[in-house]
C-alpha cells in the first residue's frame, strides 16, 4: 500500500478543520477523541477533537527524524507529549493566577522526559519505560512567594496532563481487521461495540477552515538542529558500545530525553513550545497550544495526539521489522476525564482501537498490538504512578 505524504496538498503542518458547536473548555468532564492514520514512511496525522465529534476539530501531524529513516518533516510524537505538559501546567498558572489576582508577569519552564527500552524491537522481547517528568518553572513575579508555590502546588493538581502522569492506568483495547473485530488474549478488551474507523468516517481529507482563525504557529520547524551527526538507530537493538546508555545501568537499557522549553507571558495567546530529542543532529520543532482550545489544539488534545502517534510508529516499525503482511494502519482513540467535587480531576482508561487490513494471520495481527503497546513509551507513562517532580525558581 502506497501511504499519502502528510505535504501533499501544501497545507500547513497543523490547522483548524471545523470550529465546532459542543466545545466547553471550563468543562472537562468529557472524552477526547483522536482519529489517527499511518501517512508515507513515518508520517502520521491525526483528527483531534476537544471533545466529541461535535467539538472543535483539529489537523496535526507527526514524523520521525532520519535516525529513524523518518522524513524530518514534523515533530516527532514524544515532543507532542513534553509540550502537552508545558501547555497545561503554564496555561493553569496563568488562568488560575487571573481568577484569583495575583499577579504574574512570566513563565520559563523547562520539562524533561526520559524514557527508555529493555531487551529487542526485533526480537520481540521489547518493552518501554519512562521516569518521573521533570518540570522546571522559573517565575517572575512581585507576589509573595508562598502564595505563588501554593499556586503552582493546587494547579498542579488541577492538570488533566499531570494526571495522567500520576494515575496508574489499565488501558482497553480492540482490534479489527478486514473489518472483522478480533478477540484479545493478553490485552484488556474495550467494551465499546462501535468506534469509528477513520477509513469510512472521513469521505474527504482534511482541509483548513476558510472561515475560522486559527494560530500559523501551531506546528513550527524552526530550523535549529542539535550538534552532531544523525546515528541510524537499529530496530532499538541496543549496542553494548552505545554512547546513550546510561553509566549506571546494564547494556541493555538506552536512554532517550526530551527537552521542551517555554516562555509564556499573561498576555500571550499560545503557548509556543520547543522541542528537541536528545540525540545529536536532530530537528528543534515549536508545537503550539491555546490552553482553551479555540485558535489551537488544547493540551490535553495535543496529548492525545501524542498518545496516537507513538503508539502508531510503534505498529509500523514492528511491521517493518516482522514483515507482517498488515497495512491501512489506523486508530481510534478516547480519552476521557471527569472533574470531582473538590476540583481535582480524574482520567479513565485510555480506549485504543486499532484497524488495519492485510492478509497476515490473527496470531500476527495480536502480536503486533501487544508488542505496540508494550514498546509505546507513551503506554509505558500512562500504566505507571510517575508522580512529576516540579522545581520553582524566582526572578
Amino acid at each position: 500500500m502506497k501511504y499519502e505524504d502528510i505535504s501533499k496538498d501544501g497545507y500547513p503542518l497543523g490547522f483548524l478543520i471545523n470550529k465546532g458547536s459542543t466545545t466547553n473548555s471550563s468543562d472537562l468532564n468529557k472524552t477526547f477523541v483522536s482519529h489517527t492514520r499511518q501517512m508515507a514512511l513515518m508520517q502520521k496525522e491525526t483528527i483531534g477533537y476537544e471533545g466529541d465529534l461535535n467539538s472543535h476539530s483539529w489537523r496535526l501531524t507527526s514524523d520521525e527524524g532520519k535516525h529513524l529513516n523518518g522524513t524530518d518533516l514534523a515533530p516527532f510524537p514524544l515532543g507532542f507529549f513534553n509540550a502537552s505538559i508545558h501547555g497545561d501546567i503554564v496555561g493553569q498558572i496563568l488562568k488560575t493566577a487571573a481568577v484569583e489576582n495575583l499577579l504574574i508577569d512570566e513563565i520559563k519552564c523547562v520539562v524533561k522526559n526520559s524514557y527508555y527500552l529493555t531487551g529487542s524491537f526485533v526480537k520481540g522481547d521489547g518493552v518501554g519505560h519512562a521516569e518521573p517528568t521533570e518540570i522546571n518553572l522559573d517565575i517572575k513575579s512581585s507576589e509573595d512567594q508562598s502564595k505563588i508555590k501554593n499556586l503552582v502546588n493546587k494547579c498542579s493538581k488541577l492538570s488533566p496532563v499531570l494526571t495522567a502522569l500520576r494515575t496508574p492506568l489499565k488501558n482497553t483495547f480492540s482490534l479489527i481487521a478486514n473489518g472483522r473485530r478480533k478477540n484479545l488474549s493478553s490485552l484488556n478488551e474495550s467494551s465499546l461495540d462501535n468506534p469509528e474507523d477513520p477509513y469510512n468516517y472521513y469521505k474527504k481529507q482534511p482541509s483548513p477552515s476558510e472561515n475560522d482563525f486559527f494560530s500559523d504557529r501551531m506546528i513550527v520547524k524552526t530550523g535549529e538542529v542539535s550538534s552532531g551527526k544523525v546515528e541510524p538507530v537499529d530496530g532499538y537493538n541496543i549496542s553494548k558500545n552505545s554512547k546513550n546508555i546510561s553509566e549506571n545501568s546494564n547494556f541493555n537499557k538506552i536512554i532517550r530525553t526530551i527537552v521542551g522549553k517555554s516562555t509564556t507571558k499573561p498576555s500571550d495567546d499560545i503557548i509556543e513550545v520547543d522541542t528537541v530529542l536528545g540525540l545529536p543532529g536532530m530537528t528543534h520543532f515549536v508545537i503550539s497550544m491555546d490552553f482553551n482550545g479555540i485558535i489551537a489544539p488544547s493540551p490535553v488534545n495535543t496529548m492525545g495526539a501524542a498518545i496516537s502517534f507513538c503508539f502508531l510508529t510503534q505498529t509500523h516499525r514492528y511491521i517493518h521489522h516482522q514483515k507482517f503482511n498488515i497495512e491501512g494502519l489506523r486508530m481510534s482513540q478516547y480519552a476521557t476525564f471527569k472533574e470531582n467535587s473538590d476540583g481535582s480531576i480524574q482520567m479513565l482508561p485510555l480506549d485504543t482501537h486499532l484497524f488495519m487490513n492485510g492478509s497476515a494471520s490473527d496470531e500476527h495481527n495480536e502480536k503486533l498490538i501487544d508488542m505496540s503497546e508494550k514498546t509505546c513509551y507513551l503506554h509505558a507513562t500512562l500504566s505507571k504512578a510517575l508522580e512529576p517532580n516540579i522545581n520553582i525558581n524566582f526572578n
